[in-house]
């Protein structure tokens, strides 16, 4: 790349040279089409010097419509802001990405994987250790009696859930429960096991964003590694765990708007006619098991064997997986279900997006913006300014050409 600028210049100087020589000597033909030739090339060349040094400084200390980059911040950090919120990670297109990778599928695949056992086992452990220790069982108890004394069969599973929710939520728990789960969720997008994930996701966001699309490929081109599936993939990992650590308090902005859709949820719950008909129809599957398994064995006098209780859990999650695994039928509902649920996240994050874009963009003084887009560009900018000299001289002995063909025609 360095090597261009001096030839660019070289062949300036080299063409001005040639002009200054043959011009003394215009009268032979021969010596006067090199001058033109070198003329037109010369002009060219400076002329597409200019445009090209206009766009950082101010040649020849011409201040009119000059040092545009360095002028141009806001618009430029506006230009990004569109690009990346509006147009590459626009809402239907994270949308459409999400459901051609089939993300509730590759969770389930994961969870199921030997790392993802793994780290459920240590999520939900430590929930239980650390987070349900703290909850008031007695309620659950009266309710898990209340349920065996009047049999499995005509009893309603709907009621201990929205209790069992409810209890989780109470404010302390709920606090170190969005503490841990929130620390969780860092380390799980900070995972070499999630960048396969999001860079499959990034990268088919970005074909559909370039399809058909010369001026967006050219965008992206000159984007270089910044706009690189990579870089934009680690970019988001970094500013989702950043965004996290921020996040960390139940009373933070995000920790109240989960805890509220959470208790939301429990809430709805009770008039959800169809949420309630899939927990009852799974109930006489596990929860007659967790039952079977309940008394003098998951309670201990006040203390709850959580970890027992978590490994069910896990054993559930596994037969479940399974079973959706290997009958496509059943993953149509679950995918359904979690796409219709991550229009409202994208559509929040989306300003997020916006919002980031904008503080890293403003991070940058105009005189670092313009560096890094010269650098960016160099190597392109350098080849304008060769072909405006080559072209001119080929325009320059095609012109003097035609006066030479006219002026004998007329005589």
């Amino acid at each position: 790349m360095m090597k261009t600028k001096p030839v660019a210049t070289t062949l300036l100087v080299v063409m001005a040279i040639i002009f200054l020589i043959s011009y003394p000597q215009r009268q032979d033909m021969f010596w006067a089409f090199i001058m033109h030739v070198s003329g037109a090339a010369m002009i060219g060349g400076l002329a597409d010097w200019y445009a090209v040094t206009a766009l950082f400084t101010k040649p020849l200390g011409i201040p009119f419509k000059t040092a545009i980059l360095p002028r141009s911040k806001e618009r430029l950090i506006q230009m990004g802001r569109t690009m990346l919120s509006e147009e590459l990670l626009r809402v239907p297109q994270m949308y459409y990405a999400i459901k051609k990778e089939r993300v509730m599928v590759r969770i389930i695949e994961y969870g199921m994987s030997d790392v993802g056992q793994g780290q459920m086992r240590d999520i939900l452990y430590g929930v239980g250790n650390q987070v349900l220790s703290h909850m008031d069982i007695e309620p659950m108890r009266q309710e898990i009696n209340k349920a065996i004394y009047k049999g499995v069969t005509n009893w309603k599973a709907t009621p201990l859930v929205i209790l069992f929710g409810r209890c989780m939520l109470e404010r302390q728990t709920a606090s170190v429960f969005w503490l841990y789960f929130n620390r969780t969720c860092q380390r799980v997008i900070a995972s070499n096991q999630v960048y396969p994930y999001l860079y499959r996701v990034m990268l088919d966001i970005m074909k559909t964003y370039t399809k058909d699309s010369f001026f967006r490929e050219l965008a992206i081109a000159f984007g270089g590694d910044g706009l690189s599936p990579e870089r934009l993939v680690e970019t988001v990992q970094k500013k989702a765990v950043q965004f996290l650590k921020e996040n960390e308090s139940i009373d933070s902005a995000l920790g109240r708007y989960v805890w509220g859709q959470a208790i939301r949820f429990f809430n709805n719950l009770e008039t959800n006619a169809e949420w309630q008909a899939f927990i009852e129809e799974h109930k006489d599957q596990w929860i007659k098991m967790v039952l079977e398994e309940w008394e003098g064995k998951l309670i201990d006098g006040d203390t709850v064997d959580w970890k027992r209780l978590m490994d069910i859990i896990i054993g559930r999650f596994n037969v479940l997986g399974t079973e959706i695994l290997l009958n496509p039928d059943k993953q149509a509902p679950f995918e359904r279900f979690f796409l219709l649920r991550s229009i409202p996240w994208l559509q929040k994050l989306n300003p997020l997006i916006d919002k980031v874009v904008g503080q890293e963009l403003s991070r940058y003084s105009p005189e670092e913006i313009t560096q890094i887009v010269r650098g960016k560009m160099y190597y392109d900018l350098q080849m304008v300014r060769i072909n405006g000299s080559l072209v001119g001289a080929v325009l320059g002995g095609i012109f003097y050409g035609l006066y030479l063909l006219i002026e004998g025609v007329l005589k």
